[in-house]
């Protein structure tokens, strides 16, 4: 099944993060409110790699968290250990 993926650009040495990983049929598409929703999952996912993004990283930072993809579409954070 084809599948979303959206991660913030790692070009500056930093750790890529997945913020949205979503698998979709193309047949989930023919419904307009799946379609909808699926819109605004993307512009979150975008919202927040361009924040991830666009952070100056602090010499004590954290590494960045990791999103982990549920059984379902949904993701939640994972924070590194």
């Amino acid at each position: 099944m084809p599948r979303i993926l959206v991660t913030t650009d790692a070009s500056d040495g930093r750790e890529k993060a997945v913020v949205l990983q979503e698998r979709v049929a193309s047949s989930d598409l023919e419904s307009e409110h799946f379609s909808a929703q699926l819109v605004e999952r993307l512009g979150w996912a975008l919202v927040d790699a361009d924040e991830i993004e666009h952070r100056t990283p602090s010499p004590e930072a954290r590494p960045a968290q990791r999103m982990v993809k549920r059984e379902s579409t949904e993701t939640r954070p994972l924070r590194a250990a």
